[in-house]
């Protein structure tokens, strides 16, 4: 029987709510069939830099982004808090002439999760036949769930040239002070190749010009694709979505270290987080915290910024 084409819309959220609820619900719809990009099915992000989330499962051609819609008139941003999140409704794509003919399965309820999800499938994805899953975890979510569409190998070569054996990077969070990333860079020696991932890329690359050996990037999918190169060895990050996206792209060579300062660690991940990684398997991809860690990393928890720098 025929159907129409089915548009999800996910619409402009912090980077960690997007990669651990809205894009888990996305793979787990492809892995169990409820979305077929053969059948004309897309997807809209909130963000263009979030696009090559889903080119790599959709094809390029049926990924969209908020900025190509017309007749938002509200600033498409990453939001900084609740009140500038985007709460566009179905019949807006309903209404735009390119998306009329689609089902459409608005994912806006789920763009800012409460610290317990207790969510559950929305009305749009019961009119598919679509129920959350009561475990969503195996190997084919894994596998769909890496896939990313990365930059070409002749872009990676121009920042890290083919003869860098190994390099690690430091993803430097907005807010974070630039001391904290000078000591950070300090552990290391001076000719290991350094990658610093940030998103004020100007004021941090003239407060580390003297620094040797290091390269400052801003662009979200050359830092994911500097992760998914088997020759990272070692991400260190504020616990923050900008860590988290390694879960997904760091192969069994590397480690993520992770250090709690902005959010301090209220729930003692740095002892349980076996714990909390085991859980994340075990039920629903509602789970509190995102500790999937489809690709293979190795994660180490560091309660606070002093405690990382002793590390060794």
């Amino acid at each position: 029987m025929s159907r129409k084409s089915r548009l999800l819309v996910i619409p402009p959220q912090h980077l960690g709510h997007e990669l651990h609820v809205s894009r888990s619900i996305v793979c787990d719809m492809l892995s169990r069939g409820f979305i077929e990009p053969g059948l004309g099915d897309s997807v809209v992000t909130g963000l263009p830099d979030r696009k090559f989330f889903y080119q790599a499962l959709f094809g390029t051609e049926r990924v969209f982004d908020f900025s190509e819609l017309p007749g938002i008139a509200s600033p498409i941003r990453p939001p900084k808090v609740f009140s500038e999140y985007l709460n566009i409704g179905s019949d807006f794509f309903t209404n735009t002439s390119y998306f009329n003919n689609f089902d459409i399965i608005n994912l806006t309820e789920y763009a800012f999760p409460p610290t317990y999800c207790t969510y559950i499938a929305n009305s749009e994805m019961k009119a598919i036949g679509y129920e959350v899953p009561d475990r969503y975890y195996d190997k084919k979510f894994k596998e769909i769930s890496q896939k990313f569409e990365f930059s070409a190998e002749h872009e990676v070569f121009e920042i890290a040239p083919a003869s860098v054996d190994m390099f690690v990077i430091i993803h430097h969070r907005y807010g974070s002070p630039i001391d904290h990333l000078l000591k950070l860079i300090s552990k290391f020696p001076p000719d290991l190749p350094k990658f610093i991932f940030t998103g004020n890329p100007t004021n941090i690359s003239a407060d580390l010009h003297a620094v040797g050996n290091i390269v400052v990037i801003d662009s979200l999918q050359v830092y994911a694709t500097l992760l998914h190169d088997p020759r990272c060895r070692l991400l260190i990050s504020e616990w923050s979505g900008g860590g988290q996206i390694a879960q997904y792209t760091l192969g069994p060579q590397g480690m993520i270290w992770y250090y709690y300062h902005h959010y301090p660690d209220l729930y003692n991940f740095t002892m349980t987080h076996q714990i909390w990684e085991l859980n994340a398997t075990l039920g629903t991809y509602f789970n509190c915290w995102d500790f999937k860690r489809t690709s293979g990393c190795h994660i180490r928890h560091f309660p606070d910024f002093n405690s990382i720098l002793s590390a060794g």
